[in-house]
């Protein structure tokens, strides 16, 4: 990504270090279980920037060795467009 801002002559090659804006990223969210209140409830662990990079990052929550997660989802604008399960 071309930092839009600066002539691309001068900084051909050179990349943005911030993300991309959220509604580019792919937001993965767990089925926590250890609220104090004995509630589930789906909260944000992280964000994937593309679809491959957050199935990839939500196997992860499930598989971990330390208190894996039982469900994962990956929403996109809000939108959900996976559920991985244990």
């Amino acid at each position: 990504m071309t930092v839009p801002h600066r002539p691309r002559e001068k900084f051909r090659g050179h990349t943005a270090c911030t993300p991309p804006t959220t509604g580019q990223l792919f937001e993965i969210v767990v089925l926590d279980t250890t609220g104090d209140d004995g509630r589930t409830r789906w909260s944000t662990v992280g964000w994937g920037v593309n679809r491959a990079d957050a199935d990839a990052i939500a196997r992860t929550y499930l598989t971990r060795q330390l208190c894996p997660y039982e469900a994962v989802q990956i929403r996109h604008n809000g939108r959900l467009l996976a559920e991985h399960r244990r």
